[in-house]
């Protein structure tokens, strides 16, 4: 299998490798699908990387550079500057080839490109709680849970943040969290920094002042 960044003369199979991936969802919700014209926008900004299996398009993964005054931008929950701010976007692995660690590959590939580039200081993501198999690999890369809220209309998500020029300080013991436990994350949890997913529960550790 080989890597190979992807351009827009790739959108039909990247649009058929979204279906293929959104129909097994047990739960629909977990995949945000993207528009024809999205998944173009994130293409041409370059942050692409797709898996090829003896030509077929196997997995991509994205990133994407979101307006400066986008509505709900990420930066505003982190305090950081927006114009420094990329997001980790859409990943999607076609089920034969699930369990191959493709996700997690992909995105160190992606952060390796965006840190050479120097256009950028902090890379975002946002997860559906419920989405394990999604904040794993967050937490793999290196993402840290910083708060959750309700986002895009009511939906509760993860903000999850990854400063590339800094450490995170944190401070205390850990506090482990169900995973669904929405009332603590949600009320208590902007104190508090997720470190990692340990069984059903995330490892918490106060913020410093």
């Amino acid at each position: 299998m080989e890597f190979e960044k992807l351009s827009t003369k790739n959108i039909e199979e990247i649009m058929q490798l979204q279906d293929r991936v959104y129909e097994v969802l047990e739960q629909k919700e977990v995949l945000e699908k993207l528009s024809k014209e999205e998944m173009e926008s994130c293409l041409n900004q370059g942050y692409v990387t797709g898996v090829f299996d003896n030509g077929k398009l196997a997995a991509l993964r994205m990133m994407y550079i979101p307006s400066l005054d986008e509505k709900e931008h990420l930066a505003d929950d982190v305090g950081v500057p927006r114009d420094r701010s990329i997001y980790s976007e859409t990943s999607l692995v076609d089920p034969p080839y699930r369990g191959q660690g493709l996700q997690t590959k992909m995105g160190e590939y992606l952060i390796k490109q965006v840190k050479e580039s120097g256009d950028f200081d902090y890379i975002f993501s946002t997860v559906m709680p419920v989405n394990l198999a999604s904040l794993k690999d967050k937490f793999r890369l290196g993402f840290k849970i910083m708060r959750t809220r309700l986002k895009y209309g009511g939906k509760r998500r993860h903000i999850l943040y990854m400063p590339l020029k800094e450490e995170l300080q944190v401070t205390g013991e850990v506090l482990k969290i169900k995973y669904d436990n929405y009332d603590w994350m949600m009320n208590d949890g902007q104190n508090f920094i997720g470190y990692t997913l340990n069984g059903e529960f995330i490892e918490y550790y106060k913020k410093e002042n």
